[in-house]
C-alpha cells in the first residue's frame, strides 16, 4: 500500500483548526480505531476471507496495515485541512473553479497513496482488497476532511461505473487517468425540475454520424461539476435521446468530458461544457456543487454508456454503493463529533458535582448525569451505525465471495434490503449524534472557535443527496417489502431469532437479549401488516414507510450491538481470569479501572444495554402506531396546516 507522507503535525493552531485544546487535538479524534477492529476482526471475522479465491492473498495483518495507514494519512494531512477548506471554500472566477489551495497537496497525497483503488477488483485496475475494509479506511478519511472525500469519492465512482458498463475502447481512454487522479469524474442527473423525479429529465441527446451524441441540456447540484485539481473532468450525464420514450426507461448514460479526448487519449478541443456557478450551501464548502450547461454553443459532445435507454439502470447498479458511501460520510462526522465532544466534556470544568458538599469546587461536565446521557447516546449511535454500514458493506463481500448462484443471490438480497436502512437511518442517527455534541459543548459549541457547528452543517446534507431518506423509507417498504419479503422473514430476521435463542439465558444479557426478541417480533408482525396492505393502501403504506424503515434500524443496530455485547463480555471474562480475578461486579470494576483493554469492553456493555433498555424497548408502541395506520396527516385539509 502506498501512502504519502505521515509524520504528525505540531502545530493545529496554524493549521486553523479552531480552538480546541491542543492536548485533545493530538489524542485520537477521528475515528475509534478500537471499535473499528472489534467490528472487522472479533465480530465479521475478516480475517477468514483469506479462504476465499477472491480475498486469498489478504490477511488480517495487511488489513490492519492498510487501517494504521490511513489513520495516519486522515491524522497528518486531512485534520488539518478541514477548517481551511471551509474557510476559504470555492471561487468561480472567468468561468473556472478553484479549490482550497490546501487540497491540490491533500489530492496528491491521496493519489500517491493508490487510495482510490484500494477495494476496487484488480481487472479494474485495483487492490481488490474487501470492500469492508475500504469502508473502514475511508472513514478516517471523511472524519478528517469529509468536503475533500466527496470529490475523491465521486471519482471513484465514476471509475467503477465505466469499468462495469462502458466499452473497452471508453475503458482503455478514460480509466486510468481517473483512477491514477489525473482526470476526475462526476455524477450528472440533478435539474432544476427533476431532482428525485428523474423522469422529468430534460437534456437531449441527438446522434451524430460518426456515432457519438450531441449533447444539450442544464444540469444542477454536480458535485465537483469543475474543479483546478486535474486537467479534465469525465461527466457521467443522463439524457433523453431524440424519439426516446417518456419517463425513466427514455433516458441513456453519456461520457461528456469538460475536454475532448482524442482516440489515443491525448487531450482535444473544450467540449462546450460551461459551468456558470457554484452553489452557495450550508457545508461542505470545500468541495464545489456546480451549475453546468451542455452544448450552449451547439457543440457539446457525448459517447453512450452500453445501449440507449438504459441509462437508469445503469445508474442503479451502482446505487447500492453510492448509498452506503453516502451513510459513510455522515456516519464519520458524527464520529468526529463525538469524540470531541467526549474530549471537551473530560476538560470543560463547570458546576459542583450533584450530591457533592457544599463548597466543593468545579468538575468536569462528564460529571453530570445529563452530560454522560448524551455521551452514552452518542457513542451507542456512533457505534451502532458504524456496525451497520459495515455489515452491509459485509454482505457485499460475501456476495463477491459466494460460491453458488443461490448464495450470491441470497447475499445480493440482503444487501438490498439492508442498503436504505443503512442510508437513511444512519444519516439520520448520525446528524442526531452531532446535533447532541454541540448541545455538550453549550454556547462554545455554536461558536466557530471550535470545529462542532462546521461538523453540523457538513452532516445536514447525507439525508438529502444520493436519494431522500423518505425516497429510501419508500424503497424498503415499497420495493424490497413488496418484491422479496421472504428474504426478510427466512434470512435477517432468522439470524437476529437464531441470535436471540442462544443467547436467551445469558449470564449477564438475557434481559436485553428479551428487549431484542420482543422488538424483533414487533418488526416481524408489522412487516406482515404492511405486505399485506401494500396492494389495498399503498397510500397509507407510503405514509408509514419512514416510522417502519426507522423500527427496522433500531432492532438492526439493537441486533449487531448485543452480538458485540455478547463477544465483550467474554473477553472481559477472559481478561478477569488472566488477572486472577473473580468475574463478578466488583472484581469487573476493579479491572475496567486498571486495564483499557477491559474498560473497551465494559464500554461496549454499556452502549448495547443503553440502546436496548432506552430505544429499543420502544419497539412495539412504534409498531403499534404504524398498524394503527391514522391517516390524519393525509386527511388534515390543506387550508388546517
Amino acid at each position: 500500500m502506498r501512502v504519502g507522507p505521515s509524520s504528525l503535525t505540531d502545530d493545529f493552531a496554524a493549521s486553523g483548526y479552531r480552538k480546541q485544546k491542543r492536548s485533545t487535538m493530538m489524542a485520537d479524534m477521528l475515528v475509534d480505531e478500537r471499535d473499528q477492529r472489534l467490528i472487522l476482526f472479533e465480530q465479521f471475522e475478516i480475517d477468514k476471507f483469506s479462504e476465499s479465491e477472491v480475498y486469498g492473498e489478504f490477511d488480517a495483518q495487511t488489513y490492519k496495515q492498510v487501517l494504521t495507514q490511513a489513520k495516519k494519512l486522515a491524522t497528518n494531512a486531512m485534520m488539518p485541512t478541514n477548517a481551511v477548506g471551509d474557510t476559504d471554500g470555492c471561487l468561480l472566477k472567468d468561468g473556472k473553479v478553484s479549490v482550497p489551495k490546501s487540497f491540490h497537496d491533500l489530492w496528491r497525497k491521496w493519489n500517491d497513496g493508490g487510495w482510490r483503488g484500494l477495494d476496487l477488483p484488480q481487472e479494474m485496475g485495483g487492490l481488490g482488497m474487501p470492500m469492508v475494509v475500504g469502508m473502514a479506511a475511508n472513514e478516517y478519511f471523511e472524519a478528517g476532511n469529509l468536503a475533500f472525500q466527496t470529490l475523491a469519492a465521486m471519482t471513484r465512482g465514476a471509475a467503477l461505473l465505466i469499468a462495469t458498463h462502458g466499452t473497452e475502447e471508453q475503458k482503455k481512454k478514460y480509466m486510468e487517468k481517473i483512477l491514477i487522479g489525473k482526470w476526475t469524474g462526476t455524477m450528472v442527473l440533478t435539474e432544476a425540475d427533476a431532482g428525485s423525479d428523474l423522469a422529468a429529465v430534460k437534456t437531449r441527446a441527438e446522434r451524430n454520424q460518426d456515432g457519438t451524441y450531441s449533447i444539450a441540456g442544464s444540469k444542477m447540484l454536480i458535485t465537483g461539476g469543475d474543479t483546478d485539481l486535474t486537467e479534465n473532468i469525465i461527466h457521467l450525464v443522463l439524457a433523453r435521446v431524440k424519439g426516446a420514450p417518456a419517463g425513466t426507461q427514455g433516458l441513456s448514460l453519456f461520457l461528456v468530458p469538460k475536454i475532448k479526448v482524442n482516440p489515443d487519449g491525448s487531450l482535444g478541443e473544450p467540449n462546450d461544457v460551461k459551468t456558470i456557478s457554484i452553489e452557495k450551501k450550508m457545508g461542505i464548502k470545500g468541495s464545489p456543487t456546480c451549475h453546468l450547461n451542455f452544448g450552449e454553443e451547439g457543440n457539446c459532445t457525448g459517447e453512450l454508456v452500453s445501449r440507449e435507454n438504459q441509462g437508469l439502470p445503469i445508474f442503479f447498479t451502482m446505487m447500492n454503493e453510492s448509498r452506503l458511501i453516502a451513510a459513510r460520510h455522515g456516519a464519520a462526522v458524527a464520529s468526529t463529533a463525538y469524540l470531541h465532544a467526549l474530549a471537551y466534556a473530560k476538560e470543560r470544568l463547570q458546576g459542583t458535582q450533584i450530591g457533592a458538599p457544599k463548597g466543593s469546587g468545579q468538575v468536569p461536565i462528564i460529571k453530570h448525569p445529563d452530560v454522560r446521557r448524551m455521551l452514552l447516546q452518542m457513542k451507542a449511535y456512533t457505534e451502532g451505525v458504524r456496525v451497520l454500514i459495515l455489515y452491509a458493506s459485509y454482505c457485499i463481500d460475501r456476495e463477491r465471495m459466494a460460491r453458488s448462484k443461490e448464495e450470491r443471490q441470497e447475499w445480493e438480497r440482503r444487501t438490498a434490503f439492508l442498503t436504505p436502512v443503512a442510508k437513511a437511518y444512519g444519516s439520520d442517527m448520525s446528524f442526531r449524534v452531532t446535533e447532541t455534541a454541540m448541545q455538550v459543548y453549550g454556547g462554545y459549541g455554536y461558536m466557530k472557535d471550535y470545529p462542532i457547528e462546521q461538523f453540523l452543517r457538513d452532516e445536514k446534507v447525507h439525508s438529502i443527496f444520493e436519494g431522500t431518506n423518505g425516497i429510501q423509507a419508500l424503497t424498503l417498504t415499497g420495493r424490497n417489502l413488496g418484491q422479496d419479503s421472504e428474504t426478510l422473514f427466512k434470512g435477517h430476521l432468522e439470524d437476529i431469532d437464531k441470535f436471540c435463542k442462544t443467547n436467551r439465558n445469558h449470564q449477564a444479557l438475557a434481559g436485553y437479549v428479551e428487549i431484542l426478541e420482543t422488538a424483533k417480533n414487533a418488526l416481524s408482525d408489522v412487516s406482515k401488516f404492511l405486505v399485506k396492505i401494500q396492494k389495498q393502501d399503498f397510500q397509507g403504506l407510503a405514509l408509514y414507510a419512514t416510522q417502519y424503515l426507522e423500527l427496522f434500524g433500531d432492532v438492526t443496530v439493537g441486533w449487531l450491538l448485543m452480538w458485540q455485547a455478547v463477544i465483550a463480555r467474554d473477553r472481559l471474562t477472559a481478561l478477569a481470569k488472566d488477572n486472577g480475578i473473580e468475574p463478578d461486579a466488583a472484581g469487573l470494576e476493579k479491572l475496567v479501572a486498571e486495564d483499557a483493554a477491559a474498560a473497551f469492553y465494559s464500554g461496549k456493555l454499556a452502549s448495547a444495554r443503553y440502546f436496548a433498555s432506552t430505544l429499543l424497548s420502544q419497539a412495539t408502541a412504534k409498531a403499534q402506531a404504524i398498524m394503527r395506520m391514522d391517516k390524519a396527516a393525509l386527511e388534515i385539509a390543506e387550508e388546517a396546516f
